[in-house]
Formats: structure tokens, C-alpha cells, sequence
């Protein structure tokens, strides 16, 4: 999936047709290079299961919600399944028969379901889109932010009934190994010691310890200099 930043896929109907879509997927994404939070051993093994149940997935901003369904997508693709990846908060400025035809798809990943809440069209589309999905036996994963429910009830039906999980946040206790384990997929060439010093002087939370971490990697490429504490500290202060 993916060329040039396009999410294109090839639909199996009577008359197969490829569409393409305007949305950008990180096509290195994979179930397997993303770091387990305590507590969400049981959402991976579901998403890794290639026949699983359709998911409802929550979670708080930065949480993995996105990586995860375009991981998804990825995984499931290079099984030569037929999978798209939809994110709402860039599709709702589209029409809705953007949906048209994916039931007959493997996999459907809707991200930001949150984003339509209040959007009767876009609800019903989605609602439609279950419904049609149900009968063809395509898979859908939705995500949500966390605690959010408002949308009209017939939708919110279908949607709890599909399995629920949210994702739990990375303990702090765990963010040195989380980043350990993100750099070497990423493959950055960070040192413990590196890392170390960027909790510490840095931000404690996963999203932005990761940007600065590609941000150190680019700067670290750049000047040809290996990532060290005084390269570090050298791209903080400028």
C-alpha cells in the first residue's frame, strides 16, 4: 500500500477499479515495531490475528491509535489482502462516498471516528459502511478518543458491538525501554546513556521524547557528528 505518500488500493467488484486516496500512511508502520504498554497484550494479539473480530479502539491523544491501524493496514497488505486506511479528521472535508465500495475490501481502519461526532452525514455513512461490511464479511477496526460516545444511537449500537479495547498509556517506568526499543526499529543509533539524559532534561512523555529523538537523528546525520550528550544539548539550545 502506499505510493508516494498516496494511500491507493485495488478493489475486488465486477468491474475492479483502483481509488486513491489523498491520506499519507507511514508505510514502515508494523504491529510487531510497536512497544506494549502493561496492560494491552491482549488489543495486540487481536490486531495481530489476520481473522480477528472488528475492533473498537480507544485511547488519549498520542496514545498509538493511528500507528496502530496504519500498522494494521501494512501487516495485513503484505499477506496480499486488500486493506485502506481512512482518517477522518482529513476525510470529513471530503463526500462521504469516499466509504462507497470498501465493504469489498479485507480490511477497513477508520481512524478519529471522534471527529464526525455531531456530523449526521458522516455518521450515517459510517453506519452504512458497518452494516455493508457485516454482510460481506470485511474486517473494520474504528478508533476514538478516549470518552468519547456522542454519536446518534443507532451508530453507537454497532459500534459497541464490536470488541473494545483502550490503550493504555506507557508507564513512566517503562519510557526508557519503550524509547530503546522505538530507536532501534527506527533505526536511530542512540546509546541508554543518550536517553537517559533526554528524560531527564527533557519532556516525560513518549510523543514528544520520540520527536526529539528523530530531530537528534537528523541533526546528528547532518553535522556528521555521532549522537552524543554535548550533541544533544547543542540542538536544545539552538
Amino acid at each position: 500500500m502506499g505510493l508516494n505518500g498516496l494511500n491507493l488500493l485495488k478493489v475486488n467488484m465486477t468491474n475492479p477499479r483502483q481509488l486513491t486516496f489523498p491520506f499519507s500512511i507511514d508505510k514502515k508502520s508494523s504491529i510487531k515495531k510497536f512497544f506494549i504498554p502493561k496492560g494491552s497484550e491482549a488489543l495486540i494479539n487481536e490486531l495481530s490475528n489476520k481473522n480477528g473480530d472488528d475492533i473498537f479502539l480507544k485511547g488519549y491523544k498520542g496514545s498509538g491509535k493511528t500507528y496502530l491501524l496504519q500498522a494494521a493496514c501494512n501487516d495485513l497488505n503484505n499477506l496480499k489482502f486488500a486493506t485502506s486506511y481512512i482518517p477522518l479528521n482529513e476525510a470529513i472535508k471530503l463526500d462521504t462516498t469516499l466509504l462507497d465500495g470498501l465493504e469489498s475490501l479485507d480490511l477497513v481502519c477508520i481512524d478519529d471516528i471522534d471527529k464526525i461526532s455531531s456530523n449526521k452525514d458522516w455518521e450515517v455513512a459510517c453506519f452504512n459502511l458497518i452494516n455493508r461490511c457485516n454482510e460481506s464479511g470485511c474486517r473494520l477496526i474504528f478508533s476514538c478518543k478516549e470518552g468519547i460516545d456522542k454519536f446518534f444511537p443507532d451508530l453507537l449500537s454497532r459500534l459497541k458491538k464490536m470488541s473494545s479495547f483502550s490503550i493504555r498509556p506507557i508507564q513512566d517506568s517503562q519510557l526508557l525501554d519503550a524509547l530503546k526499543f522505538i530507536s532501534f526499529n527506527l533505526k536511530i543509533p542512540i546509546e541508554e546513556r543518550e536517553i537517559n539524559y533526554i528524560l531527564n532534561s527533557y519532556k516525560r512523555d513518549l510523543p514528544s521524547a520520540i520527536d526529539l529523538i528523530k530531530r537528534i537523528d537528523e541533526y546528528s546525520m547532518g553535522s556528521k557528528r555521532r549522537i552524543t550528550i554535548p550533541l544533544i544539548k547543542e540542538l536544545l539550545s539552538n
